[in-house]
């Protein structure tokens, strides 16, 4: 039989089932650990454009057409040494009434500016720019700047200068927005800024990706279409005829064992099987059948330390 073409795309370490299963911690001491490169998965791009195609309204030429940014809603709270960014797209809970509130003063800000508005998802906002060769400086990531001060992160140089006034502006306009009070007195965070970030273009469609992407995320569903496949949807829990990327990040960790890894390394005895388990923050393994003679190799835990025996 040959070797299934099998991702895994996994939570970051701190957030696995403790204590980690025995059985998993010994499939991982077995292991091998590799580049992710080699798992099969093409790089995904920090993109707004990629992210945009993967809400999947828009055929490529569409977004082809246009520059794209994410200007996802933001918290962003003033402490003793700064500003910090404390949540941003996901992390925020908004409903239609946040939406119908915030979007027209957002909007007419950006009209001024000469960009467009495109709400896709409560928690997910674009700026559709023309195509033309205006530069964009360089953005964080949410990633990068999440609970860090936001001035350490703000764009620098000339093509910065109306991005800060912009930025100001929409900062001052939602603070004073009445919908903030509202939402501090259901107990939620103010949406006091966005976010800008993602403003690569859309990448040349990989030359190899996964048979099939299972994730909610935008970009990898973007990813999916580029490669002209229908990105799915993730599972409850493992497929017995598992094929292609499953992004299992924001999986529980209890549900991440019992309806995951355990019923994959159970699948992965039955045969001449690998699969690659990509760890978000972490390292990439490649396990296969045949690593189960390596007995002799100390258990791991999703990080690749040895886990001793209490």
């Amino acid at each position: 039989m040959a070797a299934s073409r099998i991702q895994l795309l996994l939570p970051a370490p701190q957030r696995w089932p403790q204590p980690l299963p025995d059985s998993i911690a010994k499939a991982l001491g077995r292991a091998d650990r590799v580049d992710v490169a080699s798992a099969g998965v093409p790089d995904v791009p920090a993109s707004a454009a990629l992210s945009r195609l993967g809400e999947d309204d828009l055929t490529p030429d569409d977004i082809r057409a246009h520059r794209w940014l994410r200007a996802d809603p933001a918290w962003i709270r003033a402490d003793i040494n700064g500003a910090r960014l404390y949540a941003v797209g996901a992390m925020l809970p908004l409903d239609a009434d946040d939406i119908d509130a915030f979007a027209p003063l957002v909007q007419s800000l950006c009209d001024e500016a000469g960009f467009t508005l495109d709400i896709a998802h409560p928690q997910r906002w674009y700026l559709r720019l023309p195509r033309d060769d205006t530069a964009l400086p360089t953005f964080s990531t949410p990633i990068e700047a999440l609970g860090e001060d936001v001035f350490d992160h703000r764009p620098e140089g000339d093509a910065a200068r109306p991005w800060r006034v912009l930025d100001n502006e929409v900062q001052v306009a939602l603070h004073q927005h009445p919908r903030n009070e509202a939402r501090q007195r259901l107990g939620r965070p103010p949406v006091n800024a966005l976010w800008w970030w993602g403003g690569a273009a859309l990448p040349d469609a990989p030359a190899a990706a996964p048979p099939t992407i299972h994730s909610d995320d935008p970009l990898l569903r973007g990813l999916a279409r580029l490669a002209k496949m229908t990105p799915a949807g993730v599972p409850d829990a493992w497929p017995d005829d598992a094929q292609g990327l499953f992004d299992l990040r924001g999986m529980r960790a209890e549900d991440l064992a019992d309806k995951w890894l355990l019923p994959a390394l159970e699948w992965m005895s039955k045969g001449n099987r690998t699969m690659h388990w990509m760890v978000e923050d972490g390292p990439t393994w490649r396990l296969a059948r045949m690593q189960r003679w390596r007995f002799w190799r100390a258990a791991r835990d999703a990080d690749g330390q040895p886990m001793h025996a209490p």
